[in-house]
């Protein structure tokens, strides 16, 4: 029984992830950023971006982190265009980015793997 509600709190956490990720692409400012550095939290790093938005310059971190910062495809002081949905002034994505589609797709594979543990 265990693994079909883990089953399917991942199918729901990836169709989630999804839409999210659409609702965010549609409804949020597609706006040219500066990345300034990285944010350590938990041995993670999260880029920095500085963009200005409606006359008020923010710093918010992307929200999806990099494993080492020498790697990531942007550099300090490299422009980039982010997604920054107006109200969330904790993390802006970085357009293109497929990450989060991807764990989406991650999650529902592993949830369907589960759901069909439980029925064989």
């Amino acid at each position: 029984m265990w693994s079909l509600i883990f089953g399917g709190l991942l199918v729901f956490t990836g169709f989630y992830l999804i839409f999210k990720v659409i609702y965010e692409s549609k409804k949020g400012e597609h706006i040219p950023a500066q990345l300034t550095g990285y944010k350590n939290e938990n041995n993670s790093y999260f880029p920095v971006f500085r963009f200005n938005y409606q006359g008020q310059e923010f710093n918010i971190t992307g929200g999806t982190a990099v494993s080492n910062p020498d790697k990531y495809k942007y550099h300090v002081g490299d422009t980039v265009n982010i997604i920054y949905v107006p109200g969330n002034t904790k993390y802006v994505g970085v357009e293109g980015s497929k990450v989060e589609f991807l764990y989406a797709l991650g999650a529902i594979a592993g949830g369907v793997v589960f759901i069909l543990m439980y029925f064989r």
